[in-house]
């Protein structure tokens, strides 16, 4: 469901943000009573879990959420926030992946009209922070990370035969991943422009270390290749675990698990390619914030997540 667009975006992401956007989420630290108030946001990373994570939460939680889905049907022309039925699951008549679907939302009154929003779900993290919530209507965020040449050959790969998505084009079907790391459409350290809001031009260490304060104070992290222990994680600490279809669900992401493994084994690249390399230094930022999302992840897992490491040998 979560259709997928290729943000080689020409609109600056910083336009329209307060220095204070950051403060319309929760720190990591904030206390339990404070959490309770908070509506989670995903920051969605294509290619990095996403996709699944958003099926998890609206097909089989039947939770309600915010994303791209709710615009389906005809509810794009919709003058006033509602939830929506569409394919049987629950969705706020909202598109929250675009800048032009942000606006209609603020329009249509978020951040103060969805209390009955149980997930946010965009790629556009400091403009959803910015603009679909508030100081007094905090959101909660967290996100599920890949390694970033990992990622991009799988993007590639799903370029090359994704025909339903409105920016396909004939020319991925026969494109090499040379010719496609060669070309103007390949990703350049997307984590750490999307976190600053940097989406063209240069990206610098400094630049990284505010992407990794942000990521520090404000997100719980997941990792795909731990994708059914962060979404455990993730379960305790939105309080999913209380929902009526949790066992069944999570014994669907653990089957999963097992089918996205192997597809990544069908897109294997040596990592002593030319081709590896050059992502590899394209996107040498993104790949040291991704380390430290990975000390964060054991650091996040061993002081709010105890009980889970200690299961982790046996049960996950």
């Amino acid at each position: 469901w979560m259709m997928f667009t290729v943000l080689m975006l020409s609109i600056n992401i910083a336009n329209g943000l307060d220095n204070g956007a950051m403060d319309h989420l929760l720190d990591v630290t904030s206390r339990y009573e404070e959490r309770q108030y908070a509506t989670p946001l995903f920051w969605h990373i294509h290619k990095a879990g996403g996709t699944a994570l958003h099926d998890f939460l609206s097909s089989c939680l039947n939770m309600t959420v915010a994303s791209e889905v709710g615009i389906l049907d005809g509810h794009d022309k919709d003058e006033a926030l509602s939830q929506v039925v569409i394919q049987e699951h629950k969705f706020i008549n909202v598109d929250t992946t675009t800048f032009e679907g942000i606006e209609r939302a603020v329009r249509l009154g978020f951040p103060y009209n969805h209390d009955n929003v149980d997930a946010v779900i965009s790629p556009l993290i400091l403009p959803a922070t910015n603009h679909l919530f508030s100081t007094s209507k905090k959101g909660m965020a967290f996100v599920m990370m890949r390694h970033p040449v990992d990622r991009l050959i799988s993007l590639y790969y799903y370029l090359k035969k994704a025909t339903w998505e409105p920016t396909y084009s004939e020319e991925w079907a026969s494109m090499t991943l040379m010719e496609y790391i060669q070309s103007d459409h390949v990703e350049s350290n997307w984590m750490v422009r999307f976190l600053v809001g940097k989406p063209e031009g240069l990206v610098d260490e400094h630049d990284l270390e505010e992407a990794k304060r942000i990521l520090l104070d404000k997100f719980w992290i997941g990792l795909q290749p731990r994708f059914a222990e962060s979404v455990q994680r993730f379960g305790f600490l939105f309080d999913w675990k209380a929902n009526p279809n949790w066992n069944a669900c999570y014994a669907d992401v653990e089957a999963g698990k097992n089918r996205a493994n192997s597809n990544s084994a069908k897109e294997h690249v040596d990592i002593e390619s030319t081709e590896w390399a050059m992502l590899r230094e394209v996107n040498e930022l993104d790949l040291k914030l991704y380390v430290y999302a990975n000390e964060l992840y054991q650091q996040q897992g061993a002081t709010y997540f105890p009980q889970l490491e200690h299961q982790a040998t046996t049960q996950l």
